[in-house]
Protein backbone atom coordinates (compact mmCIF):
# COMPACT_ATOMS: atom_id res chain seq x y z
CA UNK A 1 0.00 0.00 0.00
CA UNK A 2 2.81 1.98 0.27
CA UNK A 3 3.70 1.91 -2.95
CA UNK A 4 -0.34 3.34 -3.80
CA UNK A 5 -0.06 5.76 -1.56
CA UNK A 6 3.31 6.85 -3.65
CA UNK A 7 1.88 6.70 -6.93
CA UNK A 8 -0.98 9.06 -5.70
CA UNK A 9 1.37 11.70 -4.58
CA UNK A 10 0.08 10.67 -0.70
CA UNK A 11 2.60 10.56 2.24
CA UNK A 12 4.29 7.14 2.77
CA UNK A 13 1.51 5.42 4.42
CA UNK A 14 0.44 1.76 4.07
CA UNK A 15 -3.10 2.98 5.15
CA UNK A 16 -3.59 5.12 2.05
CA UNK A 17 -6.61 7.87 2.29
CA UNK A 18 -7.18 7.27 -1.59
CA UNK A 19 -8.04 3.72 -0.71
CA UNK A 20 -11.06 2.46 1.44
CA UNK A 21 -9.61 1.17 4.54
CA UNK A 22 -11.31 -2.55 4.12
CA UNK A 23 -9.83 -2.44 0.64
CA UNK A 24 -6.54 -1.49 1.82
CA UNK A 25 -6.75 -4.28 4.64
CA UNK A 26 -7.38 -6.95 1.88
CA UNK A 27 -4.35 -5.65 -0.47
CA UNK A 28 -1.99 -6.23 2.91
CA UNK A 29 -3.34 -9.43 3.88
CA UNK A 30 -2.76 -10.78 0.22
CA UNK A 31 0.51 -9.23 0.14
CA UNK A 32 1.35 -10.96 3.53
CA UNK A 33 0.38 -14.34 2.46
CA UNK A 34 2.40 -14.39 -1.22
CA UNK A 35 5.69 -15.32 -1.37
CA UNK A 36 8.32 -12.65 -3.37
CA UNK A 37 8.14 -13.92 -6.60
CA UNK A 38 4.11 -13.82 -5.95
CA UNK A 39 4.16 -10.17 -5.14
CA UNK A 40 4.53 -9.04 -8.27
CA UNK A 41 1.16 -10.31 -9.60
CA UNK A 42 -0.02 -7.39 -6.78
CA UNK A 43 1.68 -4.24 -8.56
CA UNK A 44 -1.11 -4.41 -11.41
CA UNK A 45 -4.03 -3.36 -8.25
CA UNK A 46 -2.32 -0.97 -6.61
CA UNK A 47 -2.66 1.87 -9.24
CA UNK A 48 -6.15 0.38 -9.60
CA UNK A 49 -7.11 0.91 -5.94
CA UNK A 50 -6.47 4.87 -5.95
CA UNK A 51 -9.65 6.59 -5.63
CA UNK A 52 -11.63 3.52 -4.88
CA UNK A 53 -13.02 4.86 -1.63
CA UNK A 54 -15.89 7.34 -0.63
CA UNK A 55 -12.72 10.15 -0.43
CA UNK A 56 -10.36 10.42 2.93
CA UNK A 57 -11.61 9.83 6.51
CA UNK A 58 -12.19 13.56 8.10
CA UNK A 59 -8.71 14.86 9.55
CA UNK A 60 -7.63 13.75 13.04
CA UNK A 61 -7.84 17.48 15.80
CA UNK A 62 -6.49 16.77 18.75
CA UNK A 63 -8.49 19.19 20.19
CA UNK A 64 -11.44 20.90 19.13
CA UNK A 65 -12.59 23.69 21.85
CA UNK A 66 -15.47 25.69 20.41
CA UNK A 67 -18.67 23.36 20.69
CA UNK A 68 -19.61 24.00 17.48
CA UNK A 69 -15.91 22.60 16.21
CA UNK A 70 -17.07 19.68 17.96
CA UNK A 71 -20.33 19.34 16.73
CA UNK A 72 -18.75 20.10 13.02
CA UNK A 73 -16.35 17.39 13.32
CA UNK A 74 -18.98 14.61 14.66
CA UNK A 75 -20.88 15.44 11.31
CA UNK A 76 -18.20 15.34 9.32
CA UNK A 77 -17.26 11.56 10.83
CA UNK A 78 -21.11 10.21 10.86
CA UNK A 79 -21.29 11.68 7.31
CA UNK A 80 -18.12 9.46 5.99
CA UNK A 81 -18.85 7.10 8.17
CA UNK A 82 -22.72 6.49 6.40
CA UNK A 83 -21.09 6.87 3.61
CA UNK A 84 -18.02 4.29 3.74
CA UNK A 85 -21.01 1.98 5.22
CA UNK A 86 -22.86 1.94 2.15
CA UNK A 87 -20.18 1.62 -0.65
CA UNK A 88 -18.64 -1.37 1.70
CA UNK A 89 -22.31 -3.12 1.87
CA UNK A 90 -22.42 -2.53 -2.08
CA UNK A 91 -19.16 -3.98 -2.56
CA UNK A 92 -19.74 -7.34 -0.09
CA UNK A 93 -23.00 -7.71 -1.71
CA UNK A 94 -21.91 -7.67 -4.96
CA UNK A 95 -18.88 -9.64 -4.30
CA UNK A 96 -21.39 -12.29 -2.61
CA UNK A 97 -23.52 -12.83 -5.84
CA UNK A 98 -20.84 -12.67 -8.48
CA UNK A 99 -19.12 -15.86 -6.16
CA UNK A 100 -22.80 -17.18 -6.42
CA UNK A 101 -23.78 -16.91 -2.68
CA UNK A 102 -26.80 -15.63 -1.04
CA UNK A 103 -26.13 -12.35 0.41
CA UNK A 104 -28.52 -13.46 3.64
CA UNK A 105 -25.24 -16.24 4.25
CA UNK A 106 -22.95 -12.70 4.89
CA UNK A 107 -25.35 -10.82 6.77
CA UNK A 108 -23.81 -12.40 10.23
CA UNK A 109 -20.43 -11.01 9.05
CA UNK A 110 -21.97 -6.93 9.71
CA UNK A 111 -20.81 -6.65 13.01
CA UNK A 112 -20.87 -2.91 13.36
CA UNK A 113 -16.93 -2.70 13.33
CA UNK A 114 -16.72 -1.69 9.91
CA UNK A 115 -15.18 -5.00 8.53
CA UNK A 116 -17.02 -6.40 6.51
CA UNK A 117 -15.36 -6.49 3.29
CA UNK A 118 -12.28 -8.12 4.41
CA UNK A 119 -14.12 -10.71 6.50
CA UNK A 120 -16.29 -11.47 3.19
CA UNK A 121 -13.30 -11.90 1.35
CA UNK A 122 -11.14 -14.11 3.42
CA UNK A 123 -14.36 -16.10 4.31
CA UNK A 124 -15.05 -16.79 0.85
CA UNK A 125 -11.78 -17.94 0.11
CA UNK A 126 -12.50 -21.43 0.17
CA UNK A 127 -15.73 -20.96 -1.94
CA UNK A 128 -16.99 -23.48 -3.51
CA UNK A 129 -13.96 -25.61 -2.00
CA UNK A 130 -9.92 -25.01 -0.98
CA UNK A 131 -7.07 -25.17 -3.44
CA UNK A 132 -5.49 -28.33 -3.19
CA UNK A 133 -1.94 -26.52 -4.16
CA UNK A 134 -0.16 -23.50 -3.01
CA UNK A 135 0.02 -22.22 -6.71
CA UNK A 136 -4.09 -22.84 -6.96
CA UNK A 137 -4.38 -21.04 -3.88
CA UNK A 138 -2.14 -17.89 -5.42
CA UNK A 139 -4.44 -17.86 -9.11
CA UNK A 140 -7.38 -17.93 -6.75
CA UNK A 141 -6.32 -15.17 -4.35
CA UNK A 142 -5.46 -12.83 -7.32
CA UNK A 143 -8.24 -13.76 -9.04
CA UNK A 144 -10.59 -12.75 -6.07
CA UNK A 145 -8.54 -9.56 -5.66
CA UNK A 146 -9.51 -8.55 -9.05
CA UNK A 147 -13.10 -8.92 -8.94
CA UNK A 148 -13.16 -7.42 -5.57
CA UNK A 149 -11.54 -4.31 -7.53
CA UNK A 150 -14.27 -4.89 -10.24
CA UNK A 151 -17.17 -5.07 -7.36
CA UNK A 152 -15.36 -1.73 -5.69
CA UNK A 153 -15.14 0.01 -9.36
CA UNK A 154 -18.82 -0.95 -9.73
CA UNK A 155 -20.31 0.33 -6.55
CA UNK A 156 -18.86 3.36 -6.98
CA UNK A 157 -20.50 4.09 -10.04
CA UNK A 158 -24.02 2.51 -8.61
CA UNK A 159 -23.59 4.97 -5.81
CA UNK A 160 -22.14 7.92 -7.84
CA UNK A 161 -25.22 7.52 -10.25
CA UNK A 162 -28.32 7.18 -7.07
CA UNK A 163 -26.25 10.59 -6.32
CA UNK A 164 -26.30 12.16 -8.92
CA UNK A 165 -30.12 11.12 -9.72
CA UNK A 166 -31.58 12.34 -6.16
CA UNK A 167 -29.58 15.59 -7.19
CA UNK A 168 -31.04 15.95 -11.01
CA UNK A 169 -34.53 15.21 -9.64
CA UNK A 170 -34.58 17.87 -6.75
CA UNK A 171 -31.74 20.17 -7.96
CA UNK A 172 -29.96 19.92 -4.73
CA UNK A 173 -28.23 16.77 -3.22
CA UNK A 174 -30.96 14.53 -1.21
CA UNK A 175 -30.03 12.22 1.67
CA UNK A 176 -31.35 9.01 0.38
CA UNK A 177 -32.41 6.09 2.28
CA UNK A 178 -30.26 3.24 2.38
CA UNK A 179 -32.69 -0.15 1.55
CA UNK A 180 -29.95 -2.08 4.06
CA UNK A 181 -31.47 0.11 7.14
CA UNK A 182 -34.75 -1.40 6.83
CA UNK A 183 -32.98 -5.30 7.07
CA UNK A 184 -33.56 -6.05 10.66
CA UNK A 185 -29.95 -8.35 10.12
CA UNK A 186 -28.23 -5.21 9.90
CA UNK A 187 -29.42 -3.85 13.26
CA UNK A 188 -28.08 -4.34 16.68
CA UNK A 189 -30.31 -7.27 18.24
CA UNK A 190 -30.48 -5.87 21.73
CA UNK A 191 -31.37 -2.10 20.80
CA UNK A 192 -31.94 -1.58 16.82
CA UNK A 193 -28.87 0.73 16.12
CA UNK A 194 -27.62 0.17 12.82
CA UNK A 195 -24.10 -2.02 12.49
CA UNK A 196 -21.76 -1.36 10.51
Amino acid sequence: MEYTALLAGEPHTDQPACVDAELAAVLRGANDKLGDADRALLVPLLGRSIGLSVGPPPKRRLWARPAAERRQRREEIARYERQAVRLRREVSRRFVLALGRSPASVTDIWSGCGEEVSWVFWDLMDHPARTRTSSAYVRRLVDRLYLLHECYEQAMAHLALESAAATVSSGRPVARRDPLDDDPATRHPADGRLLG
